[in-house]
């Protein structure tokens, strides 16, 4: 049998190779043990601080806040909106190199004009995350980014526009760099317009890039509600420049106008003078920033005398045909003679609106004694918040009944002695236009999601009926011979519709006199028009004019010259023709007619063909428009565009309401809003 040549007869003794094998299991095994521990002592023992080291490196948690919800007008015009625009900011940390820190301090000073010094500060510490300054200019924005510093970058932010400027800004007032209401509705309505505020975890790179792992959120969850206000943009805008021309001209200290629709309560438009530009506000004085239809009271004057007529004739006591002594102007009343400018023998109930006898209206009110007619004015809404959801709104002062003497009923009779607020005012008179019944003046329309869905809306509301509907008629009548032949408010008639008004004119208590002054007055009027079928009531009043003091003379052509243009823009139609009854009154409305621009026209007429010069186009306003809805109406009309700057429109060649052939060419000049402008420029 052959021999196995490959099986050992001996066995091996153990030698140096058997050792070294031994001593490399061993260290193996050591090793392996210690990985193990280690592994125990990362994973187990020193779990949670690796973990938020890694968090730290890698993961990062930031805020996110959506754009603010814009505000718009009722028909939907954009009154303010938000846009997002780049802001500077730093990395510190990145920045190593002290030549590195002086050179962009030096190059950030000159390019965003903030101080060296301060650049320096910021840009020397070990943060990860500062502002250099946020909101800046797309120019700016350009020399920062050819800087090309990892360190120095750019992140895009939502800013507040209002791209009408000035338009409403007492009302709208602004919101602060961080998306926060500060002022009107912008601050009173912050809880719907507000974005939500919600933070994510993010994973960043070593670049510093960022990413979702969950993904995004949707926009609904974030976005804040858009508000839509009763406001008419249009009727805003001819409010604030009939009274700021008057103002000027009658070289007055202010001025408010409130315009209201009285079957709804709806606000149109709140105009004050002076106003101010809400992409500017740090440019206005304080003063400004507030909504004199709110928060300034005054003494109502002789526009509470129709109210004073209406309650009466409402309780029975008086009848509208009564013939009261007209004492030939003068009547005393305890130790204190009440006067009237043109002294009578007699006046019927209705001549006292007519007249505006203060002698009258004490014999009035004191037929109805002061319990009934502090209850009506308490009905009318005084000394009561009108509620339209704004901060600061003033009540008034109208004491109760058992502090009243003789004197105060004569005096709240022609309306001194107690104080409202120009909305009071305004929907005191809309009570009477209504028939008898007061409507809860409104602001707010509706509430709306991102996807234009209603969240909440606030419908029309009746609060109470104050007098009945016969005796708001009369005093209706009352008030439309206020401004015919031998009322003292001519000058508020319109061509085409019957006005019904009342003047006013109230002195003005002198702190330094203890008393009222002869000299600084308030110059009111309010009135509805049509009378018959209102659609707007207006109330007016000028502070302290130098050029004249009579509410008719002064406020009566604001109340004339709003309601002219309005009145066709609503579509109301004409139902009376005009002749006017005497010289007197020819030369009022040739004074009104001077001041028209021969070339303009009405902005309704905007976008139309005017009948009988078919190859002619009218000049649409564009003013406050980006340029992509200018591009848009201009070929729609078939108008050329030269257009210079961006952002939206400020000015345009011709002006609104110009005629033009088709094909002419319109200048259109943009910028952003909120860029003062340039110095020489028009203001």
């Amino acid at each position: 049998m052959p021999r196995n040549v490959f099986r050992r007869r001996e066995p091996v003794e153990p030698g140096p190779r058997k050792g070294r094998m031994l001593l490399v299991s061993i260290i193996l095994a050591l090793a392996f043990g210690g990985l193990l521990v280690r592994a125990w002592q990362l994973q187990v023992d020193r779990h949670e601080h690796y973990v938020q080291r890694s968090a730290g490196q890698h993961l990062t948690r930031i805020t996110l806040r959506a754009s603010r919800g814009a505000i718009h007008d009722r028909h939907g015009r954009e009154l303010a909106l938000s846009a997002d625009v780049p802001s500077v900011f730093a990395v510190p940390r990145d920045v190593r190199d002290p030549a590195d820190v002086e050179r962009l301090a030096t190059e950030l000073s000159a390019i965003l004009g903030l101080d060296a010094d301060r650049l320096r500060r910021q840009l020397s510490g070990r943060g990860a995350f500062v502002w250099l300054k946020r909101h800046v200019t797309p120019a700016e924005a350009e020399q920062v980014t050819a800087l090309d510093h990892p360190a120095i970058l750019l992140r895009d932010e939502p800013r507040r526009f209002y791209p009408n400027r000035s338009l409403a800004g007492a009302l709208l007032g602004f919101a602060g760099i961080d998306g926060d209401g500060l002022e009107g509705v912008e601050r009173d309505f912050d809880r719907y317009l507000k974005g939500r505020s919600y933070e994510l975890e993010v994973v960043r790179d070593a670049r510093g890039r960022k990413a979702m792992p969950t993904g995004g959120v949707p926009i609904e969850h974030l976005a804040g509600y858009d508000v839509e206000l009763s406001i008419d943009a249009r009727i805003q805008q001819v409010a604030e420049a009939t009274l700021r021309n008057q103002v000027r001209e009658m070289e007055a200290k202010s001025g408010v106008v409130v315009v209201l629709d009285p079957r709804t309560g709806d606000v149109l438009a709140l105009a004050q003078t002076p106003d101010f530009d809400p992409n500017l506000f740090r440019q206005a004085e304080p003063g400004d920033w507030r909504n004199r239809a709110l928060t300034d009271v005054l003494e109502p004057g002789s526009t509470v005398k129709p109210l004073l007529i209406a309650a009466a004739l409402d309780t029975g006591k008086v009848r509208a045909d009564a013939v009261w002594d007209g004492f030939k102007g003068r009547l005393k009343v305890g130790r204190k003679v009440i006067r009237d400018v043109h002294g009578v023998d007699e006046l019927t109930t209705l001549e006292i609106i007519q007249r505006s006898s203060n002698v009258g209206a004490v014999q009035v009110a004191q037929r109805i004694g002061k319990e009934t007619y502090h209850r009506y004015l308490r009905a009318y809404g005084f000394g009561q918040p009108v509620g339209l959801g704004l901060r600061g709104e003033q009540v008034g002062d109208l004491r109760g009944p058992r502090k009243w003497g003789q004197i105060h009923l004569a005096t709240f009779s022609y309306g001194y002695g107690f104080s409202v607020t120009p909305v009071q005012m305004a929907a005191a008179a809309a009570a009477i236009a209504n028939g008898g019944v007061m409507m809860k003046p409104r602001l707010l329309r509706r509430v709306l999601d991102v996807r234009g869905n209603v969240v909440e809306s606030f419908p029309p509301r009746a609060l109470r009926r104050v007098v009945g509907a016969e005796a708001a008629a009369d005093a209706t009548r009352g008030m439309i011979m206020v401004t015919q032949k031998g009322g003292t408010g001519r000058r508020a008639r319109v061509p085409g519709y019957v006005v019904a008004g009342k003047t006013g004119t109230a002195h003005k208590v002198d702190p330094l006199i203890g008393g009222y002054s002869s000299k600084k007055v308030r110059s009111s009027f309010v009135g509805f028009v049509p009378a018959h079928d209102p659609r707007l009531v207006i109330y007016v009043n000028v502070d302290e004019p130098q050029q004249a003091q009579y509410g008719g003379v002064v406020a009566a052509p604001i109340f004339a010259g709003i309601a002219r243009e309005v009145l066709p823009y609503l579509g109301v139609e004409p139902t009376e023709p005009y002749a006017p009854d005497d010289d007197e009154e020819i030369e009022d409305w040739e004074d009104v007619a001077e001041g028209i621009d021969p070339q303009a026209r009405p902005w309704w007429y905007e976008e139309a063909v005017l009948a009988g010069a078919p190859q002619h186009l009218v000049v649409p306003d564009l003013s406050g428009a980006p340029l992509a809805e200018v591009v848009r109406r201009a070929a729609e009309l078939k108008l050329q565009l030269r257009i210079e700057g961006s952002g939206v429109v400020v000015s345009q060649t011709p002006q609104a309401g110009a005629l033009l052939p088709p094909d002419s060419t319109v200048l259109v000049s943009l910028d952003l809003p909120g860029r003062p402008p340039a110095a020489g420029g028009a203001q």
